[in-house]
């Protein structure tokens, strides 16, 4: 018949196929002054129906807080530093190499997952939420997310010691009878340290050597100050040197803080961050109702997520 098309001929071109549709915009829902945690790992794997790891690190475009009234919720991160990486990937290592001495067959899901504080549990993990009329909402949970569990070959002569891992914070339990381990803290226990002194080895004479003081024509000897100086300043580590930022539970980067007032219409909005293995502590400072955190997830080959391998 003349003038007839068929309906796909009215499509974009090809090129612009959208091939991996993928949830980015994640929302989580939270009440009252706890804090909470978010992994954005679990939350992905959850709405998008597929396995994402949890330790890479994945990257947030912007966040969103909902209220009904006023509130403030801190967003916290693990520290996006070497120490963090560095004590992930040993702990990784160390695991890798722990199953390997059990000739069970790898789960279909095998991942190391840690927590990112010892008060980081199970049930205080935010699960998205989908949505509804009436401003109803449906958290969704995984069949299984189990976070990974060490196995030492030493104990206190009963059962093998099993703990959990935490990136920040100490140790939980005496050795033979761990119940968990800070990762970032057991990394620090095997490095070894500065001179805590820092001062080198100078010479008492050095002040009156006859070429250290060529230049001393000063009434002030302002030469053998700067000497002095020299010798004195700047030998200490400009660092503590026998502490890792992450071996406390408080050693958390601030990456945003959301106010809603009436003015703003109950809704903040903040730039976006990076998540170091998609940990996040969403901690409300003043909330007594019932608020909503959306994380804006920046889109990538990853499954449709952008990450990058820690």
């Amino acid at each position: 018949m003349k003038g007839y098309c068929m309906a796909g001929a009215n499509l974009p071109a090809k090129k612009y196929n959208k091939t991996s549709p993928t949830v980015l915009r994640l929302s989580f829902v939270g009440s009252g002054g706890d804090t909470r945690y978010i992994d954005i790992a679990r939350a992905l794997s959850v709405i998008n129906r597929k396995f994402y790891r949890q330790g890479v690190y994945y990257y947030v475009n912007s966040v969103e807080l909902y209220n009904n009234e006023d509130g403030i919720v801190d967003l916290h991160t693990l520290p996006d530093s070497w120490v963090t990486k560095n004590a992930w990937n040993r702990g990784f290592g160390i695991y890798q190499d722990m199953t390997k001495l059990s000739e069970t067959p790898r789960p279909k899901y095998h991942d190391f997952k840690v927590r990112m504080t010892p008060a980081h549990t199970e049930y205080t993990t935010m699960d998205p939420e989908m949505f509804g009329d009436d401003s109803t909402h449906v958290s969704i949970s995984p069949d299984e997310w189990e976070y990974s569990r060490m196995t030492t070959m030493h104990s206190d002569g009963g059962l093998p010691d099993n703990f959990q891992l935490t990136m920040l914070g100490n140790h939980d339990g005496n050795q033979g009878n761990r119940s968990s381990v800070g990762l970032i803290k057991s990394y620090a226990e095997t490095r070894s340290q500065p001179d805590p002194s820092g001062s080198p080895l100078v010479p008492a004479s050095v002040s009156t050597d006859p070429l250290n003081n060529l230049f001393d024509a000063s009434s002030d000897n302002a030469v053998e100050a700067i000497s002095t100086n020299l010798n004195a300043d700047n030998d200490e580590t400009p660092y503590v040197h026998d502490e890792y930022i992450g071996e406390s539970a408080s050693h958390m980067q601030q990456v945003a803080r959301l106010a809603t007032t009436a003015i703003a219409g109950r809704v903040a909005k903040a730039s976006g961050f990076c998540a170091p293995m998609g940990l996040i502590c969403v901690d409300p400072q003043a909330t007594g109702t019932t608020y909503r955190i959306v994380l804006n997830l920046a889109a990538g080959t990853y499954h449709g997520v952008y990450a990058e391998r820690a």
